[in-house]
């Protein structure tokens, strides 16, 4: 009852949010947020563990040979394209709480991706613990090597993560980039490879769920 009184709130606050557009805009948005909502279910029966208020736009690509899990009230978009989440056997896959999977991303785990609350992906990012084959015997695999994404992290439009980077709370990774190493918390980065561009100011930094701890990430 407590969870069906919490998606009614969250939908009465986005009918209020909305009472600028007009009324068949509202209600065409009321709509396609009752059916992402119904339909989140059944496109994710394969998934371990679906957190409350999971929302599906569109049928995602998922293949789930390990552990794949996926916190409360995050939004998962293959509008144009599929998403693509796959597990192999063994592997665990933790998405956490609101965050925004966009479509055409990919993430692929062998062993351990861990993503933390409140991360936002662009479309056709990639995630990938695993290197699948060596550049000279395509029948070798190298080991996997887990990567870990913490909470208010923002992953740009077609940028992508290799094995074992780690990437610190709130930073921002810039379009088309490519990731290889650890990425500070609060710090901006991008390019091929993504190299540091920018910081951001913690103490600017708002997010009533989670308080920022000074020196909690690295």
């Amino acid at each position: 009852m407590n969870a069906l009184m919490r998606l009614l709130d969250d939908a009465r606050q986005k009918w209020a949010r909305d009472e600028a557009m007009p009324l068949k805009a509202r209600a065409k948005k009321a709509s396609e947020y009752a059916l992402s909502l119904a339909l989140a279910p059944l496109y994710l029966r394969e998934l371990t563990s679906v957190g409350k208020g999971v929302r599906t736009l569109g049928k995602p690509r998922i293949d789930n040979q390990g552990v794949l899990v996926i916190g409360d009230h995050t939004v998962l978009r293959s509008v144009l394209v599929p998403l693509e989440l796959v597990t192999a056997p063994g592997a665990r896959l933790t998405i956490g709480k609101a965050c925004s999977l966009n479509y055409g991303m990919s993430i692929g785990c062998n062993q351990e991706i861990t993503i933390g609350d409140r991360v936002r992906f662009g479309p056709f990012a990639m995630i990938v613990d695993s290197h699948f084959h060596d550049i000279y015997d395509r029948s070798l695999r190298p080991p996997p090597e887990p990567v870990h994404i913490e909470s208010d992290v923002w992953i740009g439009t077609r940028s992508s993560v290799l094995p074992g980077v780690r990437i610190g709370r709130g930073a921002v990774i810039g379009a088309h980039s490519l990731v290889n190493k650890n990425v500070p918390a609060f710090t901006i980065w991008g390019g091929v490879p993504a190299k540091q561009i920018g910081t951001i100011d913690p103490a600017k930094f708002v997010c009533p769920e989670e308080p920022v701890v000074a020196g909690g990430a690295p």
